[in-house]
């Protein structure tokens, strides 16, 4: 009952945004850059793809307004596509859906959900750390404007932890 009351309460609160997950709270940006921190847990079950649920934070901007970046928290599910079999790393696609809280810290504090898709590179740092740049494409959904596509060019650093399935080890 609690997870459904908590969807309900961002869908009813959205009609449009602007970035990423973590997006841009001004309409009309088109190109947006993306900074985040975010940890993840990947589920791998078929060969080449994975389902991964992430929460995380960041700073996003505007390339044309660069002296007013936003800081937000987010939450995501992608679904991943990776280009080589049993790497799990280096290029893949993924659709997501997501929600984020964003703030300039003044005057703008907005909830807004975020669907699609990305073109990623995972880098893998350390065992459980990892590296990912990515260019975007998202439709965000918030309060008081029409959806708008954004095209983000993003970099994430995070924490993953990977599982595959019994049939893929």
């Amino acid at each position: 009952m609690r997870k459904a009351l908590i969807i309900i309460i961002f869908l009813f609160g959205s009609l449009s945004a602007k970035s990423d997950v973590i997006y841009f709270p001004y309409q009309y940006t088109l190109v947006s850059y993306s900074v985040e921190f975010i940890y993840s847990a990947e589920w791998v079950k078929k060969l080449k793809s994975s389902n991964v649920f992430w929460a995380g934070t960041g700073i996003v901007g505007s390339f044309f307004y660069m002296k007013k970046p936003t800081a937000g928290v987010e939450v995501a599910y992608e679904r991943r596509f990776y280009f080589k079999p049993d790497l799990y790393n280096h290029f893949f696609i993924n659709g997501y859906l997501g929600a984020a809280y964003m703030t300039n810290f003044k005057n703008i504090n907005d909830v807004g959900i975020v669907p699609g898709f990305k073109l990623n590179y995972k880098a893998q740092i350390k065992k459980n750390l990892v590296l990912e740049p990515y260019v975007g494409l998202s439709l965000p959904v918030t309060v008081g404007y029409l959806p708008f596509p954004v095209a983000t060019v993003g970099l994430r650093l995070g924490i993953c932890k990977l599982k595959k399935g019994n049939k893929l080890k």
